[in-house]
Protein backbone atom coordinates (compact mmCIF):
# COMPACT_ATOMS: atom_id res chain seq x y z
CA UNK A 1 0.00 0.00 0.00
CA UNK A 2 1.38 3.48 -1.25
CA UNK A 3 0.74 6.52 0.72
CA UNK A 4 -2.22 7.73 -0.96
CA UNK A 5 -3.90 4.29 -0.42
CA UNK A 6 -2.98 4.33 3.42
CA UNK A 7 -4.56 8.20 3.47
CA UNK A 8 -7.66 6.84 1.62
CA UNK A 9 -8.12 3.94 3.91
CA UNK A 10 -7.60 6.01 7.16
CA UNK A 11 -10.44 8.70 6.16
CA UNK A 12 -12.39 5.85 5.51
CA UNK A 13 -12.04 4.70 8.78
CA UNK A 14 -12.57 8.08 10.75
CA UNK A 15 -15.88 9.08 8.40
CA UNK A 16 -17.16 5.24 8.47
CA UNK A 17 -16.03 3.51 11.44
CA UNK A 18 -17.91 0.84 11.16
CA UNK A 19 -17.27 -0.09 7.45
CA UNK A 20 -15.02 -2.70 7.52
CA UNK A 21 -11.90 -1.72 5.63
CA UNK A 22 -8.72 -3.90 4.53
CA UNK A 23 -5.40 -2.89 5.62
CA UNK A 24 -2.46 -3.22 3.45
CA UNK A 25 1.00 -3.01 4.44
CA UNK A 26 3.88 -3.44 2.02
CA UNK A 27 7.51 -3.73 1.88
CA UNK A 28 9.66 -0.62 2.54
CA UNK A 29 12.98 0.36 1.17
CA UNK A 30 15.61 -1.37 3.37
CA UNK A 31 19.45 -1.10 2.62
CA UNK A 32 21.66 -3.74 4.21
CA UNK A 33 25.29 -3.54 4.57
CA UNK A 34 26.72 -6.09 2.52
CA UNK A 35 26.45 -9.76 4.63
CA UNK A 36 23.98 -8.85 6.69
CA UNK A 37 20.04 -10.14 6.62
CA UNK A 38 17.27 -8.05 5.88
CA UNK A 39 13.51 -8.52 5.75
CA UNK A 40 10.84 -7.30 3.62
CA UNK A 41 7.27 -7.12 5.72
CA UNK A 42 4.12 -7.82 3.59
CA UNK A 43 0.96 -7.97 5.27
CA UNK A 44 -2.78 -7.38 5.43
CA UNK A 45 -5.41 -8.15 8.20
CA UNK A 46 -8.46 -8.44 5.86
CA UNK A 47 -6.77 -11.03 3.71
CA UNK A 48 -9.75 -13.50 3.26
CA UNK A 49 -8.12 -15.34 0.01
CA UNK A 50 -6.72 -14.95 -3.30
CA UNK A 51 -2.98 -14.80 -4.20
CA UNK A 52 0.06 -14.35 -1.82
CA UNK A 53 3.22 -13.78 -4.01
CA UNK A 54 6.71 -12.16 -4.66
CA UNK A 55 8.34 -10.85 -7.92
CA UNK A 56 10.88 -8.87 -8.95
CA UNK A 57 9.70 -5.44 -10.83
CA UNK A 58 9.83 -6.34 -14.51
CA UNK A 59 10.62 -10.22 -14.04
CA UNK A 60 8.60 -13.30 -13.22
CA UNK A 61 7.08 -13.96 -9.80
CA UNK A 62 9.73 -16.23 -7.69
CA UNK A 63 8.00 -16.77 -4.17
CA UNK A 64 4.30 -17.56 -2.80
CA UNK A 65 3.41 -18.41 1.08
CA UNK A 66 4.60 -22.04 0.15
CA UNK A 67 8.14 -20.94 -0.45
CA UNK A 68 10.53 -19.79 -3.31
CA UNK A 69 10.07 -21.00 -6.84
CA UNK A 70 12.98 -24.20 -7.97
CA UNK A 71 14.13 -23.82 -11.51
CA UNK A 72 17.01 -22.36 -13.40
CA UNK A 73 15.02 -18.96 -13.75
CA UNK A 74 15.34 -18.64 -10.11
CA UNK A 75 18.84 -19.27 -9.31
CA UNK A 76 19.18 -15.55 -7.99
CA UNK A 77 16.64 -16.42 -5.37
CA UNK A 78 17.92 -19.76 -4.36
CA UNK A 79 19.00 -18.34 -0.74
CA UNK A 80 15.60 -16.12 -0.11
CA UNK A 81 13.37 -17.59 2.20
CA UNK A 82 9.50 -17.00 2.51
CA UNK A 83 7.96 -16.38 6.26
CA UNK A 84 4.53 -17.06 6.10
CA UNK A 85 3.09 -17.44 9.80
CA UNK A 86 -0.22 -16.62 9.11
CA UNK A 87 -2.58 -16.35 6.43
CA UNK A 88 -2.85 -12.36 6.57
CA UNK A 89 1.02 -11.74 5.91
CA UNK A 90 4.09 -12.72 4.02
CA UNK A 91 7.79 -11.57 4.71
CA UNK A 92 10.54 -11.89 2.15
CA UNK A 93 14.22 -12.97 3.94
CA UNK A 94 17.00 -12.38 2.37
CA UNK A 95 20.30 -13.39 3.98
CA UNK A 96 23.45 -13.21 3.54
CA UNK A 97 22.90 -10.03 1.28
CA UNK A 98 25.33 -9.40 -1.50
CA UNK A 99 25.58 -6.70 -4.16
CA UNK A 100 23.59 -9.29 -6.51
CA UNK A 101 20.85 -9.27 -4.43
CA UNK A 102 20.13 -5.55 -4.96
CA UNK A 103 16.60 -4.70 -6.62
CA UNK A 104 13.05 -3.62 -6.41
CA UNK A 105 10.77 -6.38 -5.09
CA UNK A 106 6.71 -6.47 -5.02
CA UNK A 107 4.50 -8.18 -2.64
CA UNK A 108 1.05 -8.78 -3.98
CA UNK A 109 -2.02 -9.85 -1.71
CA UNK A 110 -5.07 -10.31 -3.43
CA UNK A 111 -6.26 -7.48 -4.56
CA UNK A 112 -3.48 -4.51 -3.17
CA UNK A 113 0.19 -4.52 -4.24
CA UNK A 114 3.23 -2.94 -3.08
CA UNK A 115 7.01 -2.69 -4.08
CA UNK A 116 10.71 -1.61 -2.31
CA UNK A 117 14.00 -1.27 -3.25
CA UNK A 118 16.18 -3.18 -1.62
CA UNK A 119 19.99 -1.90 -1.55
CA UNK A 120 23.05 -3.23 -1.07
CA UNK A 121 25.80 -1.17 1.17
CA UNK A 122 29.44 -1.65 1.35
CA UNK A 123 31.84 0.64 3.64
CA UNK A 124 35.25 1.52 1.97
CA UNK A 125 38.27 2.00 3.60
CA UNK A 126 39.16 5.26 5.49
CA UNK A 127 39.10 8.59 3.68
CA UNK A 128 42.77 9.56 3.18
CA UNK A 129 43.79 13.37 2.89
CA UNK A 130 46.72 14.26 0.86
CA UNK A 131 48.92 17.42 -0.26
CA UNK A 132 50.06 17.59 -3.68
CA UNK A 133 50.41 13.52 -3.96
CA UNK A 134 51.94 13.45 -0.56
CA UNK A 135 50.02 10.82 2.12
CA UNK A 136 53.22 10.57 4.05
CA UNK A 137 51.19 11.07 7.43
CA UNK A 138 49.92 13.32 10.16
CA UNK A 139 50.77 16.10 10.71
CA UNK A 140 50.75 17.14 7.17
CA UNK A 141 53.16 20.72 6.85
CA UNK A 142 51.76 23.75 5.60
CA UNK A 143 53.15 27.17 5.26
CA UNK A 144 51.29 30.63 6.52
CA UNK A 145 50.40 32.59 3.47
CA UNK A 146 51.06 30.45 0.32
CA UNK A 147 47.75 28.70 -0.97
CA UNK A 148 47.56 25.28 -1.07
CA UNK A 149 45.40 22.44 -2.44
CA UNK A 150 44.43 19.35 -0.18
CA UNK A 151 43.06 16.46 -1.64
CA UNK A 152 40.33 13.41 -0.10
CA UNK A 153 39.99 10.12 -1.74
CA UNK A 154 37.22 7.86 -0.21
CA UNK A 155 37.44 4.68 -2.12
CA UNK A 156 35.70 0.74 -1.97
CA UNK A 157 32.25 2.49 -1.37
CA UNK A 158 28.65 1.26 -2.31
CA UNK A 159 27.11 3.53 -3.24
CA UNK A 160 29.55 6.01 -4.17
CA UNK A 161 29.53 8.60 -1.08
CA UNK A 162 29.96 12.56 -0.91
CA UNK A 163 32.81 14.59 0.91
CA UNK A 164 32.72 17.23 3.13
CA UNK A 165 35.35 18.87 4.81
CA UNK A 166 36.00 20.51 8.70
CA UNK A 167 38.54 22.64 10.31
CA UNK A 168 38.38 22.04 14.29
CA UNK A 169 34.79 20.65 13.70
CA UNK A 170 33.59 23.62 11.38
CA UNK A 171 32.19 23.04 8.15
CA UNK A 172 34.04 24.41 5.40
CA UNK A 173 31.98 25.74 2.64
CA UNK A 174 34.41 27.54 0.11
CA UNK A 175 37.19 26.50 -1.59
CA UNK A 176 35.54 22.89 -2.16
CA UNK A 177 35.36 20.92 -5.23
CA UNK A 178 33.70 17.22 -5.80
CA UNK A 179 35.45 15.05 -8.49
CA UNK A 180 32.45 12.52 -10.18
CA UNK A 181 32.49 8.91 -8.68
CA UNK A 182 34.73 6.56 -10.49
CA UNK A 183 33.34 2.71 -10.30
CA UNK A 184 35.28 -0.20 -10.02
CA UNK A 185 33.31 -3.23 -9.77
CA UNK A 186 30.80 -3.13 -7.42
CA UNK A 187 32.41 -0.14 -5.46
CA UNK A 188 33.19 3.37 -6.09
CA UNK A 189 35.78 5.97 -5.63
CA UNK A 190 35.01 9.33 -4.82
CA UNK A 191 37.61 12.36 -4.62
CA UNK A 192 37.51 15.78 -3.82
CA UNK A 193 39.89 18.78 -2.85
CA UNK A 194 39.94 22.03 -0.76
CA UNK A 195 42.09 25.05 -1.55
CA UNK A 196 42.62 27.00 1.27
CA UNK A 197 45.39 29.49 2.35
CA UNK A 198 46.41 28.73 5.87
CA UNK A 199 47.17 31.09 8.39
CA UNK A 200 48.86 30.38 11.67
CA UNK A 201 45.89 30.82 13.89
CA UNK A 202 45.53 27.10 11.73
CA UNK A 203 48.44 25.97 12.69
CA UNK A 204 48.06 22.60 15.06
CA UNK A 205 44.70 22.74 13.80
CA UNK A 206 42.24 19.62 12.63
CA UNK A 207 41.72 19.02 9.38
CA UNK A 208 38.69 16.58 8.48
CA UNK A 209 37.39 15.10 5.48
CA UNK A 210 34.12 13.15 6.28
CA UNK A 211 32.17 10.67 3.81
CA UNK A 212 28.25 11.03 3.14
CA UNK A 213 25.27 9.19 1.72
CA UNK A 214 25.40 5.55 3.17
CA UNK A 215 22.07 5.02 5.39
CA UNK A 216 23.26 1.40 7.01
CA UNK A 217 26.73 2.37 7.11
CA UNK A 218 28.01 5.54 9.22
CA UNK A 219 30.26 8.62 8.16
CA UNK A 220 33.63 7.95 7.37
CA UNK A 221 36.29 10.36 8.99
CA UNK A 222 39.67 10.82 7.29
CA UNK A 223 41.30 13.58 10.10
CA UNK A 224 45.03 14.96 10.38
CA UNK A 225 46.49 17.85 12.22
CA UNK A 226 48.03 20.64 10.51
CA UNK A 227 52.24 22.07 11.05
CA UNK A 228 51.59 25.79 10.11
CA UNK A 229 55.22 27.27 9.72
CA UNK A 230 55.52 30.58 9.81
CA UNK A 231 58.07 33.78 10.43
CA UNK A 232 58.55 35.34 13.62
CA UNK A 233 56.17 37.20 15.18
CA UNK A 234 58.83 39.85 17.36
CA UNK A 235 58.45 41.63 20.18
CA UNK A 236 61.37 44.13 21.35
CA UNK A 237 61.46 45.26 25.14
CA UNK A 238 63.77 46.84 27.57
CA UNK A 239 64.14 45.63 30.93
CA UNK A 240 64.41 49.01 33.45
CA UNK A 241 65.91 47.20 36.38
CA UNK A 242 68.53 44.98 35.06
CA UNK A 243 69.10 47.27 32.06
CA UNK A 244 69.16 45.08 29.34
CA UNK A 245 67.29 44.86 25.76
CA UNK A 246 65.12 41.32 25.51
CA UNK A 247 63.46 40.04 22.39
CA UNK A 248 61.17 37.44 22.32
CA UNK A 249 59.45 35.75 19.39
CA UNK A 250 56.73 33.56 18.37
CA UNK A 251 57.58 31.40 15.44
CA UNK A 252 57.31 28.21 13.97
CA UNK A 253 59.55 26.49 13.00
CA UNK A 254 61.86 27.33 15.98
CA UNK A 255 65.04 25.12 15.11
CA UNK A 256 68.03 27.43 13.47
CA UNK A 257 66.56 30.42 14.88
CA UNK A 258 68.50 33.65 14.71
CA UNK A 259 67.77 37.12 16.98
CA UNK A 260 69.72 39.91 16.05
CA UNK A 261 69.32 43.12 18.14
CA UNK A 262 70.22 46.56 16.24
CA UNK A 263 71.29 49.86 17.94
CA UNK A 264 70.44 52.89 15.37
CA UNK A 265 70.18 50.20 12.80
CA UNK A 266 74.16 48.88 13.99
CA UNK A 267 73.56 44.82 14.20
CA UNK A 268 75.44 43.68 17.79
CA UNK A 269 76.68 40.66 19.04
CA UNK A 270 73.16 38.27 17.91
CA UNK A 271 71.94 36.73 20.93
CA UNK A 272 67.97 37.41 22.36
CA UNK A 273 69.00 40.02 25.11
CA UNK A 274 71.45 42.75 25.17
CA UNK A 275 73.08 44.63 28.55
CA UNK A 276 72.56 48.92 27.64
CA UNK A 277 73.73 51.45 29.02
CA UNK A 278 71.93 54.28 27.60
CA UNK A 279 73.95 56.76 29.45
CA UNK A 280 76.76 55.48 26.86
CA UNK A 281 74.71 55.92 23.81
CA UNK A 282 72.72 58.76 24.25
CA UNK A 283 68.90 58.69 22.80
CA UNK A 284 68.88 54.97 20.73
CA UNK A 285 66.64 53.45 18.48
CA UNK A 286 66.17 49.65 18.90
CA UNK A 287 65.34 47.12 16.89
CA UNK A 288 65.38 43.21 16.73
CA UNK A 289 65.03 41.06 13.62
CA UNK A 290 64.01 37.21 14.29
CA UNK A 291 64.67 34.44 11.02
CA UNK A 292 64.15 31.17 10.74
CA UNK A 293 63.65 29.24 7.56
CA UNK A 294 60.75 30.70 6.63
CA UNK A 295 61.57 33.89 6.51
CA UNK A 296 62.50 37.06 9.34
CA UNK A 297 60.38 39.17 11.45
CA UNK A 298 61.33 42.19 12.79
CA UNK A 299 60.18 44.60 15.91
CA UNK A 300 61.43 48.17 16.62
CA UNK A 301 60.71 49.83 19.72
CA UNK A 302 58.03 52.61 19.91
CA UNK A 303 60.11 55.10 21.44
CA UNK A 304 63.51 55.36 21.68
CA UNK A 305 66.17 54.58 24.74
CA UNK A 306 67.21 58.16 26.43
CA UNK A 307 69.29 58.79 29.16
CA UNK A 308 67.23 60.15 32.05
CA UNK A 309 68.03 63.81 32.56
CA UNK A 310 70.64 64.39 35.36
CA UNK A 311 69.12 66.60 37.77
CA UNK A 312 71.55 68.98 40.01
CA UNK A 313 71.95 68.52 43.54
CA UNK A 314 71.35 72.39 44.59
CA UNK A 315 68.19 72.75 42.44
CA UNK A 316 67.00 69.37 44.68
CA UNK A 317 67.79 70.95 47.70
CA UNK A 318 66.28 74.13 46.34
CA UNK A 319 63.55 72.69 45.43
CA UNK A 320 63.08 70.75 48.82
CA UNK A 321 63.96 73.74 51.35
CA UNK A 322 61.93 76.57 49.43
CA UNK A 323 58.09 74.76 50.67
CA UNK A 324 59.42 74.17 53.87
CA UNK A 325 60.41 77.51 54.52
CA UNK A 326 57.32 79.29 53.04
CA UNK A 327 54.90 76.75 55.27
CA UNK A 328 57.05 77.34 58.36
CA UNK A 329 56.70 81.42 57.81
CA UNK A 330 53.31 80.56 57.23
CA UNK A 331 52.53 78.68 60.37
CA UNK A 332 54.15 81.16 62.25
CA UNK A 333 52.27 84.11 60.51
CA UNK A 334 48.86 81.86 61.60
CA UNK A 335 50.40 81.85 65.73
CA UNK A 336 51.38 85.40 65.49
CA UNK A 337 47.55 86.79 64.51
CA UNK A 338 45.87 84.11 66.52
CA UNK A 339 48.06 85.71 69.75
CA UNK A 340 47.14 89.23 68.55
CA UNK A 341 50.60 90.01 67.82
CA UNK A 342 51.85 91.42 65.94
CA UNK A 343 54.97 89.49 65.39
CA UNK A 344 57.57 91.77 63.32
CA UNK A 345 56.89 95.22 64.99
CA UNK A 346 59.93 96.67 66.29
CA UNK A 347 59.70 96.15 70.29
CA UNK A 348 58.02 99.50 72.18
CA UNK A 349 59.38 98.81 75.29
CA UNK A 350 62.82 100.37 77.08
CA UNK A 351 63.99 99.27 79.84
CA UNK A 352 62.39 97.49 82.99
CA UNK A 353 59.57 96.94 80.47
CA UNK A 354 57.93 100.73 80.62
CA UNK A 355 55.91 101.58 77.31
CA UNK A 356 58.05 103.82 75.11
CA UNK A 357 55.57 106.33 73.54
CA UNK A 358 56.76 109.17 71.33
CA UNK A 359 55.16 112.57 72.65
CA UNK A 360 54.40 115.09 70.70
CA UNK A 361 54.93 119.32 70.85
CA UNK A 362 53.44 122.00 72.32
CA UNK A 363 52.64 123.38 69.05
CA UNK A 364 51.47 119.98 67.44
CA UNK A 365 49.04 119.39 70.57
CA UNK A 366 47.49 122.83 69.98
CA UNK A 367 47.01 122.42 66.15
CA UNK A 368 45.53 119.10 66.73
CA UNK A 369 43.00 120.72 69.57
CA UNK A 370 42.36 123.32 66.74
CA UNK A 371 41.55 120.95 63.55
CA UNK A 372 37.95 121.40 63.03
CA UNK A 373 37.96 117.77 61.90
CA UNK A 374 40.28 115.31 63.59
CA UNK A 375 39.80 111.79 63.20
CA UNK A 376 40.34 110.02 66.37
CA UNK A 377 40.69 106.51 67.26
CA UNK A 378 39.21 105.94 70.22
CA UNK A 379 40.23 102.48 72.69
CA UNK A 380 40.56 102.31 76.31
CA UNK A 381 43.60 101.44 77.62
CA UNK A 382 43.41 97.82 79.58
CA UNK A 383 46.71 97.93 80.61
CA UNK A 384 46.79 101.11 82.01
CA UNK A 385 45.44 103.36 84.71
CA UNK A 386 41.97 104.95 84.05
CA UNK A 387 43.57 108.67 84.48
CA UNK A 388 45.32 111.05 82.24
CA UNK A 389 49.28 110.68 81.28
CA UNK A 390 51.38 113.74 82.08
CA UNK A 391 54.03 114.02 79.50
CA UNK A 392 57.81 114.33 80.78
CA UNK A 393 58.48 117.72 80.95
CA UNK A 394 61.80 118.35 79.14
CA UNK A 395 63.99 117.81 82.60
CA UNK A 396 62.56 114.29 82.70
CA UNK A 397 59.76 114.98 85.61
CA UNK A 398 56.17 114.16 85.08
CA UNK A 399 55.16 115.68 88.21
CA UNK A 400 52.71 118.80 87.80
CA UNK A 401 54.20 122.15 88.53
CA UNK A 402 52.62 123.49 92.12
CA UNK A 403 49.91 126.00 91.25
CA UNK A 404 49.04 125.01 87.79
CA UNK A 405 45.66 123.62 88.61
CA UNK A 406 44.64 127.34 89.78
CA UNK A 407 46.03 128.43 85.97
CA UNK A 408 42.90 130.76 85.00
CA UNK A 409 40.36 129.24 82.12
CA UNK A 410 38.76 131.40 79.67
CA UNK A 411 35.40 130.60 78.62
CA UNK A 412 34.56 127.62 76.75
CA UNK A 413 36.93 125.78 79.34
CA UNK A 414 40.33 126.13 77.14
CA UNK A 415 43.52 127.45 79.44
CA UNK A 416 44.97 130.97 79.08
CA UNK A 417 46.75 131.77 75.25
CA UNK A 418 49.48 133.12 77.42
CA UNK A 419 50.12 129.63 78.78
CA UNK A 420 50.40 127.76 75.62
CA UNK A 421 53.76 126.74 74.30
CA UNK A 422 55.63 126.67 77.63
CA UNK A 423 55.90 123.72 79.87
CA UNK A 424 53.67 124.54 82.41
CA UNK A 425 49.61 124.56 82.95
CA UNK A 426 49.01 126.29 79.93
CA UNK A 427 50.35 123.21 77.84
CA UNK A 428 49.50 120.51 80.51
CA UNK A 429 52.37 119.27 80.39
CA UNK A 430 53.43 119.06 76.60
CA UNK A 431 57.09 119.64 76.19
CA UNK A 432 58.19 122.73 74.96
CA UNK A 433 60.03 122.93 71.45
CA UNK A 434 63.33 124.76 70.74
CA UNK A 435 63.61 127.24 68.73
CA UNK A 436 64.70 125.15 66.03
CA UNK A 437 61.40 123.46 66.41
CA UNK A 438 62.46 119.96 68.04
CA UNK A 439 61.13 119.51 71.77
CA UNK A 440 63.04 119.18 74.40
CA UNK A 441 62.60 115.86 75.40
CA UNK A 442 63.22 114.15 72.31
CA UNK A 443 59.13 113.62 71.12
CA UNK A 444 58.12 113.89 67.84
CA UNK A 445 60.97 111.75 66.51
CA UNK A 446 60.96 109.62 63.11
CA UNK A 447 58.44 112.25 61.66
CA UNK A 448 55.43 110.51 63.50
CA UNK A 449 54.26 111.47 66.47
CA UNK A 450 51.57 110.03 68.91
CA UNK A 451 49.26 112.84 71.27
CA UNK A 452 47.31 111.12 74.40
CA UNK A 453 44.67 113.25 75.02
CA UNK A 454 41.62 113.79 77.14
CA UNK A 455 38.32 113.87 75.66
CA UNK A 456 34.57 113.81 76.03
CA UNK A 457 32.21 114.51 73.21
CA UNK A 458 32.16 117.87 71.46
CA UNK A 459 30.64 120.53 72.61
CA UNK A 460 28.58 122.78 70.43
CA UNK A 461 30.72 125.80 71.31
CA UNK A 462 30.63 128.67 68.83
CA UNK A 463 34.12 127.82 67.03
CA UNK A 464 33.10 124.44 65.98
CA UNK A 465 36.27 122.77 68.17
CA UNK A 466 36.30 120.05 70.87
CA UNK A 467 37.62 121.04 74.42
CA UNK A 468 39.88 119.31 75.90
CA UNK A 469 38.19 118.45 79.70
CA UNK A 470 40.35 117.92 82.61
CA UNK A 471 40.63 114.43 84.55
CA UNK A 472 38.36 115.47 87.77
CA UNK A 473 35.71 116.91 85.16
CA UNK A 474 34.33 113.84 84.15
CA UNK A 475 35.75 110.20 83.34
CA UNK A 476 38.40 110.23 80.63
CA UNK A 477 38.95 107.80 77.56
CA UNK A 478 42.23 108.25 75.26
CA UNK A 479 42.77 108.87 71.80
CA UNK A 480 45.77 108.03 70.01
CA UNK A 481 46.25 110.51 67.01
CA UNK A 482 48.52 110.30 64.31
CA UNK A 483 50.15 113.86 64.10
Amino acid sequence: MNGLQKVVALTVLLVFPFVSVAVFVGPIDTPVLQGGTATLRCSNSDFSGGVRQWREEGKTTFADQNGIFVGDTFTKYQDFQISAPSATQIDLIIPSAKVADEGTYECEMTPDKGSAVFTVEIQGSTPIITVDGDSSGSPIILTEDVETTLRCTATGYRPAVNLEWYMNNVKITTGVSEDSPIGSGDTFETSGTLTMTPTKDDNEGSLECRTTGQQVVPDQIGSLSLNVQFKPRVKVTYEFTTSTILCSADANPVTSIQYVIFLNDTAQTPGQSLPFNNAEYGCTRVKCDVTNSVGTGTDTRSEELCPAPQVNAAVIAVAVIIPIVVLVVIILIVICFKQRKFCFAPSKTGSGGTILKKQPSASNADMIRNQPEVRQSVHKYDDEPKKPRIPRSSTGNSKKQPGNDAAPRQSGGSPVEGNRGSPVEGNRGYPAENPDGRNQDGGGQGGVNYADLEFQNRQGDPNGHGQIHYPEEEPTQYASILV
